[in-house]
């Protein structure tokens, strides 16, 4: 069934300009490991990695073998990198469609190997240097990467790790990150491996230190227009995709008229109620209920009562002509006024990530290059 009560409008302008300004920042020798996952933080992959590629961006990464695939029909000449764990089944399929896989422990290699059929498969490996999901312990990496770099069933190209809290003003846990990494790093040098491409930094390694560029960065939400948005920093990027709706019914109350489950909003005054076409169910959090804001003819209204399902009413007082048919927004801007995901993150008490990822919408609108 298709969701089509919402849309998301892409302004790939704004994606292009993003990308400009941190190739500018970036040395020649480092590459843009553009993240596209989960459909490109809810932005839409397909015209994200096109927008991407014809702004010279030729590395991606993606979290599992069937967005690798997707991505590898859209761009044959792409480097991809799957940074979930690749399962056993889906190595034939890698080293067909020339995905990258990132190797995380001895058992992920074996079963690659045992399963792999034609090959070599071409991978990275990653150090757990302190985040603790996936990845080589750093204290025995060097030792096993040494054993992955000489076995026949793998090409081994690159190392990396994540940062745990890069974004935090307290550098002391990423700099111990660092350290950690540049001795497996060495380790892996003096052991006479050949030289490995190097990826450390996410959006927050980014911004936080030029010497962390290394051969590659991995930047997310930077270039999805958040990371730099609170800060002047390195670099400067801007949202570019907007999420809207419309009202559907205008209705007068009086002072005392309750609205919506549980009667959380309860009319001050005399007022009028917009009901619009979003809701839950769309990626709207019920978490915004009576603290979220949308616009609507250029003004932020309230949200009034509690989010359901499908619907949303607004409180859009006694002044100007709002009626059924009106663009709503929910994210973005509209006149002077504007609410972004970062703002919408505040009020449910989350991150922009989740904001931009639960957006549940078939329809997408591209405007620009």
């Amino acid at each position: 069934m298709a969701l089509t009560n919402t849309w998301v409008e892409l302004d790939l302008d704004v994606l292009g300009a993003n990308i400009d300004a941190l190739q500018g920042a970036l040395g020649p020798e480092t590459e843009v490991i553009f993240v596209v996952k989960s459909n490109a933080y809810g932005h839409g992959m397909v015209p994200v990695a096109r927008c991407a590629w014809e702004h010279g961006v030729q590395w991606y990464a993606v979290s599992h073998l069937a967005e690798a695939l997707d991505l590898r029909r859209l761009l044959p000449d792409a480097t991809i990198l799957v940074v979930g764990v690749l399962d056993a089944e889906e190595a034939a399929s890698a080293v067909e469609a020339d995905v990258v896989p990132i190797l995380v422990d001895k058992t992920h290699v074996l079963s690659l190997a045992a399963a792999r059929k034609t090959g070599p498969l071409r991978c990275h490996a990653k150090i757990d240097t302190g985040m603790g999901r996936l990845g080589f312990a750093w204290e025995t990496a060097a030792e096993q990467i040494c054993r992955l770099a000489v076995d026949p069933a793998f090409r081994l190209e690159g190392l990396c790790t994540h940062f745990a809290s890069s974004t935090s003003p307290d550098r002391q846990f990423t700099d111990t990150q660092t350290e950690r990494f540049d001795r497996v790093a060495a380790a892996c040098r003096d052991a006479g491996l050949p030289r490995l491409f190097m990826h450390v930094s996410n959006s927050g390694g980014v911004l936080l230190d030029p010497a962390r560029d290394m051969d590659g960065v991995r930047p997310g939400i930077l270039l999805y227009g958040y990371a730099s948005r609170a800060e002047k920093s390195r670099v400067s990027t801007r949202p570019f995709l907007q999420w809207k709706t419309r009202v559907l019914q205008v209705k007068k109350v009086p002072a005392g008229f309750p609205v919506s489950y549980d009667s959380t909003f309860v009319a001050e005054r005399e007022t009028r109620i917009a009901t619009i076409d979003a809701g839950y169910a769309d990626g709207y959090f019920r978490l915004l209920s009576n603290r979220g804001e949308v616009i609507i003819g250029g003004r932020r209204r309230p949200v009034a009562g509690r989010v359901t399902m499908n619907l949303v009413t607004v409180d859009v007082g006694t002044e100007g002509d709002v009626k059924a048919g009106d663009e709503v927004v929910l994210l973005g801007e509209q006149g002077e006024a504007s609410v972004w995901a970062d703002e919408l993150a505040d009020w449910a008490d989350t991150i922009p990530y989740e904001i931009l990822t639960g957006i549940r919408t078939d329809r997408r609108i591209t405007t620009g290059a």
